[in-house]
C-alpha cells in the first residue's frame, strides 16, 4: 500500500477486545468461547457505537458553533511510579462575560464536574477570578493548571460550559503518551476506548482516500485479516473482531483518576 501526504484525513477502524481476564484462563478458551464482536448483546454493541462516536467526534464538532477550545502543555514532572502532565486551557468564540463549569468527559462517556465559576481572561486562558460567584486559587485572576497522568494512549478529554441560558460548550482532548507508528507519510495511532481497555480504537492519517487497507489483528492467539478502503472521514467506523484483553500498551492498564484535591494556582490533579 502507498502511502501519500497529499490527501490527510482521520480514518478510525474500531477495535473490540474482551472483557479483562487473567492470561491463563484465555488461554484455555477456544476462540468461540471468547467475548468477540458477534457475540456482544445489544446493550453492549450500543456502548461500543455511542463510544466510537464519541472518539471521533469528540472536540470542535460537538462544539458551540464558533468555539475551540486547546490545551497547552506547561510541565511535566515525576511523582512516584508516575509523570504528571500540567496544561493551561484556552477557549476562542466563547462570551466573555460569564461563568463557566469545567468538566471532565471520562472513558465511559459519563460526565465529572471539575471546577464551577471559571472565567477566560484576555487572552482566552481558563482562570479562576477569586472573586464571589467564581472559583478561587492562589490569588486573583489565577490561571487554571490542569494536572493529569494517563496510561499509554489514554486520551484526556475536557469541557467548558456556561452557566447561563445558552449553554455554550466546548470540548477538547489529548493524549498525554501517544502510541503510534508512522512509516513512508502515513501515522497509526491506537487510543484506549474504555475504562479497563476493552475496547481500543485505531485511528489513521496519511492514507491516499480510496486506498486499499490490508488491515491484520491478533489477540491470545485469534488472528483477523481484512481489507477496506480509507475512506471519508464522514463515514461509518469499520469493526475489526478481536478477543484479548490487552491494553493499547499491550498489557493491563492502570486506569486514570477523574477528579482530586484543588492545591494552588487553581491546580486540579486529574
Amino acid at each position: 500500500m502507498r502511502c501519500c501526504t497529499s490527501y490527510v484525513f482521520p480514518l478510525l477502524l474500531l477495535v473490540t477486545i474482551a472483557v479483562a481476564q487473567p492470561d491463563h484462563a484465555a488461554e484455555q478458551q477456544s476462540p468461540s468461547a471468547r467475548n468477540t464482536a458477534q457475540d456482544l448483546t445489544p446493550e453492549q454493541k450500543a456502548k461500543i457505537e455511542q463510544l466510537s462516536k464519541l472518539q471521533k467526534h469528540f472536540g470542535k464538532d460537538i462544539s458551540s458553533p464558533g468555539v475551540e477550545l486547546s490545551l497547552k502543555e506547561t510541565n511535566r514532572s515525576r511523582s512516584a511510579d508516575r509523570t504528571l502532565v500540567t496544561y493551561s486551557l484556552y477557549g476562542t468564540g466563547l462570551p466573555p462575560d460569564t461563568t463557566y463549569t469545567l468538566i471532565q468527559v471520562q472513558l465511559d462517556g459519563s460526565m465529572a464536574t471539575v471546577m464551577e465559576g471559571v472565567t477566560l481572561n484576555a487572552k482566552g486562558e481558563a482562570i479562576c477570578p477569586g472573586r464571589e460567584g467564581t472559583c478561587r486559587g492562589d490569588g486573583p485572576n489565577d490561571p487554571i493548571d490542569l494536572v493529569v497522568y494517563a496510561g499509554k494512549g489514554e486520551p484526556k478529554r475536557f469541557g467548558l460550559i456556561s452557566n447561563d441560558e445558552e449553554h455554550v460548550k466546548g470540548f477538547v482532548c489529548v493524549v498525554p503518551f501517544p502510541n503510534t507508528k508512522s512509516d513512508k507519510g502515513c501515522r497509526l495511532e491506537s487510543i484506549i476506548g474504555s475504562p479497563n481497555g476493552e475496547l481500543t480504537f485505531v485511528q489513521g492519517s496519511g492514507f491516499e482516500l480510496n486506498a486499499e487497507l490490508t488491515i491484520d489483528s491478533e489477540s491470545y492467539g485469534e488472528k483477523h485479516h481484512d481489507k477496506d478502503n480509507a475512506q471519508d472521514p464522514g463515514n461509518d467506523l469499520q469493526p475489526l473482531r478481536d478477543a484479548g484483553a490487552e491494553s493499547a500498551e499491550g498489557g493491563r492498564r492502570r486506569p486514570g483518576r477523574a477528579g482530586g484535591p484543588e492545591q494552588g494556582r487553581g491546580r486540579r490533579d486529574l
